[in-house]
């Protein structure tokens, strides 16, 4: 089947994001372990800490090239769902009030934001890293 337009764009596009693993250091006057990132990020930006390092561990050309497989399968889903998003009006109206309902059921159910409890501030013995995602 010939790929259309679209797809071909999309595909250049995603041809040109490149991948981060990183790392980031802080200190903070409160204790960051049951907080989200994002209220972490908040408290520092208010005063209650401070980076002391970003460093950037593995860049990546493409999504192909990561080798934890669940991170390349999160990002693939990423852009698939960017991908329906910006060409929903070409899906069948069935296929639409499909999704719809899914997302509405998914809305339903309330997620909790991950914390940093989850998240390990350190590689352990044999060398392996906690995952830091939901």
């Amino acid at each position: 089947m010939p790929e259309t337009l679209s797809e071909s764009k999309s595909r250049t596009e995603e041809a040109k994001e490149k991948y981060y693993s990183f790392q980031i250091k802080a200190w903070t006057n409160f204790d960051p372990m049951a907080k989200t990132l994002a209220r972490v990020a908040e408290g520092i930006e208010h005063g209650g800490g401070f980076l002391t390092l970003v460093e950037v561990l593995e860049v990546e050309e493409d999504l192909a090239s990561i080798a934890d497989e669940e991170v390349r399968e999160c990002f693939a889903n990423i852009l698939a769902a960017k991908r329906l998003v910006k060409n929903v009006h070409e899906l069948p109206k069935e296929l639409i009030e499909e999704l719809r309902s899914a997302l509405k059921t998914e809305g339903e159910v309330p997620k909790k934001p991950p914390t940093l409890a989850a998240i390990s501030s350190a590689t352990d013995e044999s060398g392996s890293r906690a995952k830091h995602w939901p």
